[in-house]
């Protein structure tokens, strides 16, 4: 009888387990390195190294915030773009073990810095200092990449408001607004009763105790309303949650807005010139009438969130995204 072989039922050698592998397992592939990497630890120790190096700018900035009260508000934006930073990663959380920045950010960064050195060695102060936004842009995306960018650069950019405006646009818009709060003043106080005659930016009033001159003053010409109305509109169309639409109406309205409420100030300040006697009665009310002016700022802006709230339906409201580009924020997270 022929006995037939039996068949092996040991595995070739090639393929029988090897020691601390699975038999099942295949062999992982090559996998490249990932472009990018996250470098939260260099980009806090670049960030302190950072604001050493920007110290003088800062305490250039500081000095017109304290001087000038047309900038007076300078004081308020970094506080502000932080809780803009801040709501804006709690409506959007960032997983930060997953955050990778590209490597060339430091390079850009670099760039910057050079960049600022040159405008340094040509005495732009201004400039040099306005290099503090693509600077701090640059460094948030180091340490998040574009994910975190997308959230923060509301932040960054409202950090514009740190700075003064260059003084040749300083004095460029000055003359116009001075100009128009005058105009406005005069017809604003005629309307209301009372005779006056302007001259340039000097009104003449006529009182009981006889002719009065109101002088509409470089610092009464509305850019400190103007400036302050700006950054707190900005912010509010960041930080509330409504249309589009109605960002751009209300970011639009701030100028208007900025010369109505400096308008019904020197009407203001003219009336009180009309009933009070004396130098210290016409200093307070002259100090009053500005204090009452941001009030009466943000309360028009509230009047008018509550008139487009009102004339137009709250569903689109209701359904508006905080984030100022959802789009953006969705496809850097993707």
């Amino acid at each position: 009888m022929t006995q037939l072989p039996l068949a092996d039922t040991q595995a070739p050698p090639a393929e029988q387990d090897r020691p601390g592998r699975a038999l099942s397992d295949p062999r992982p592939a090559v996998q490249g390195r990932s472009p990018a990497r996250t470098w939260i630890p260099e980009a806090i120790a670049v960030a302190i190294c950072l604001v050493f190096a920007y110290a003088p700018n800062l305490l250039y900035l500081i000095t017109i915030w304290n001087n000038e009260p047309n900038y007076s508000h300078g004081f308020l934006v970094v506080p502000i773009a932080l809780v803009i930073l801040w709501r804006r990663l709690a409506d959007d959380p960032l997983d930060w073990s997953t955050l990778r920045a590209p490597s060339w950010s430091w390079a850009a960064l670099a760039v910057l810095l050079v960049g600022r050195l040159l405008i340094y060695e040509r005495g732009m102060q201004w400039l040099e200092s306005a290099t503090i936004l693509p600077v701090t842009a640059c460094l948030v995306l180091a340490v998040g990449g574009w994910p975190l960018l997308a959230r923060a650069w509301p932040a960054v950019a409202f950090l514009v408001f740190m700075l003064p405006l260059p003084p040749s646009i300083n004095t460029m818009v000055s003359l116009p607004l001075q100009r128009i709060a005058t105009m406005g003043s005069c017809f604003a106080l005629q309307l209301t009763g009372l005779w006056v005659v302007p001259s340039g930016n000097v009104i003449t009033l006529n009182t009981p105790g006889g002719s009065q001159q109101l002088e509409v003053a470089m610092a009464c010409n509305g850019l400190s309303m103007l400036m302050t109305l700006a950054a707190t509109v900005t912010a509010t169309v960041i930080l509330v949650p409504m249309p589009a639409w109605k960002r751009v109406v209300v970011l639009l309205s701030a100028l208007p807005i900025a010369l109505l409420s400096n308008i019904i100030r020197i009407v203001a300040t003219g009336w009180c010139y009309y009933y009070m006697d004396g130098a210290r009665a016409k200093e307070v009310a002259h100090d009053w009438s500005g204090y009452l002016m941001m009030p009466l700022a943000l309360l028009l802006v509230g009047l008018e969130l509550w008139i487009l709230g009102w004339l137009f339906s709250d569903v689109e409201t209701q359904e508006a995204e905080r984030p100022i580009s959802p789009l953006l924020t969705q496809r850097s997270s993707s």
